[in-house]
């Protein structure tokens, strides 16, 4: 009983892990900020969607190749072997603090969709040196994929605290139509969608989660799995 809203429920501990992580990545979203916008309107996030799911696609290869026993999640040792590769510098706290904070379902583990929501957070954090070392070939589509993710949610993030609230959700969708409102049942779904722990704040983590989601990576794992023996 509980279903979802029950997994997400944090301790205190991963709740100051969530609180201290956060903060950083308010910083880095406040130093952004500062440069050219790049959305308008929603409309125009809309229509980058299928370019999202084209350009995180072939971090499934990433993924796989640091899921070392193939289980389908990149556990703690798996993580910390990830990280060096990418050259991130951080200490056995800090990368313990990481595995939690990046396992949005609390299942003990990344799976892929969280997998590429860490890389997004460590390229916000640390710079276009991690989607280097990711692929050097593939970097500068990672590096604009990634600009765009993050310049949408600052587009709704109007405050810049790094904290979505559905009045922000609102009042954007209805900026392009005077006329026409959109129906609140639709901006509340959308909001509860990406709300996972339920607290009326949608950060970053949550945000890159749901723009996944919505871009079809999840139909591809979903499809993989169904047609594999």
């Amino acid at each position: 009983m509980g279903g979802a809203a029950s997994r997400f429920a944090a301790p205190m501990k991963q709740r100051r892990v969530e609180r201290d992580l956060d903060n950083k990545v308010v910083e880095a979203l406040r130093e952004r900020a500062r440069t050219k916008k790049t959305f308008k309107s929603v409309n125009s996030i809309t229509m980058r969607l299928p370019r999202f799911k084209d350009g995180l696609r072939d971090i499934r290869d990433v993924f796989n190749h640091y899921d070392e026993d193939s289980n389908g999640t990149i556990d703690n040792k798996e993580l910390r072997s990830c990280l060096r590769h990418l050259q991130v510098q951080m200490s056995e706290k800090e990368v313990d603090d990481v595995h939690r904070y990046c396992d949005i379902d609390n299942r003990k583990g990344i799976q892929f969709q969280e997998f590429v929501v860490l890389l997004c957070l460590m390229y916000l954090l640390f710079g276009p040196n991690v989607t280097r070392q990711v692929s050097e070939f593939e970097s500068a589509k990672l590096n604009y994929v990634f600009d765009e993710l993050i310049d949408a949610f600052l587009f709704f993030n109007k405050e810049g605290d790094g904290k979505m609230r559905r009045k922000d959700i609102t009042q954007r969708m209805n900026e392009a139509s005077h006329r026409e409102r959109t129906p609140s049942h639709i901006t509340t779904q959308l909001f509860k969608e990406m709300d996972l722990d339920r607290n009326g704040k949608v950060n970053l983590k949550e945000f890159l989660f749901a723009m996944i989601r919505w871009a079809g990576l999840e139909t591809d794992e979903d499809d993989s799995n169904e047609t594999s023996p």
